[in-house]
């Protein structure tokens, strides 16, 4: 079975693909700004290094937010465009879940990702959410009483410890996968 892991929501474009629940290869750039013009090579460079096509891939996973309004977009819309055309299965992660559940420890986390004008939280009990994700101005979040968590920040992803996590997690049909965005995007803000 291969699986085909997307995560772009953030500067870190991340590309890894499964054999079995094992990496088979995994690819990582940084782009700050042109995710549409590194993905789709990156996705197409990973199956052909492993000499498969596209019909090989028997689940898609798929980061959905929150993260970079473009970026999460960006990767959602390329998985369930494979899923949706290839009928097979997909399932969805946030960037904060991928955060905690890499680092093995079992204290209580906040996982944050941070932007230029805040950071997206998220308290975890034992590796499951506890709470609702939420997004705080840099202000409010220095305020914030962090102290009994350990802070899991922008790290790197131990992609076989999501896939064992993902596993749980039941799939669903292309057309109900959305993005997360949690925050209220500017252009938004005066409806």
């Amino acid at each position: 079975m291969y699986s085909l892991f997307i995560d772009t929501h953030d500067k870190d474009i991340n590309i890894t693909l499964f054999q079995a629940g094992k990496v088979l290869e995994s690819s990582i750039r940084t782009s700050e700004r042109h995710h549409s013009d590194f993905t789709m090579p990156m996705i197409d460079n990973i199956i052909k290094n492993n000499n498969l096509t596209v019909h090989d891939l028997n689940e898609i996973l798929v980061v959905n937010g929150p993260g970079s309004f473009t970026g999460v977009r960006l990767g959602v819309t390329i998985a369930k465009t494979l899923a949706y055309t290839l009928n097979i299965p997909i399932k969805t992660i946030t960037s904060l879940e991928s955060l905690a559940i890499s680092n093995p420890s079992k204290e209580e986390k906040l996982a944050v990702i941070h932007d230029i004008k805040g950071v997206y939280g998220a308290i975890f009990k034992k590796n499951k959410l506890a709470g609702e994700i939420f997004y705080k101005s840099n202000d409010e979040f220095a305020k914030m009483d962090k102290d009994k968590y350990l802070i899991i920040e922008d790290g790197n992803l131990d992609m076989e410890r999501i896939y064992e996590y993902m596993k749980n997690i039941k799939p669903t049909i292309a057309h109900k996968v959305n993005p997360l965005y949690v925050k209220v995007i500017e252009a938004l803000k005066n409806d």
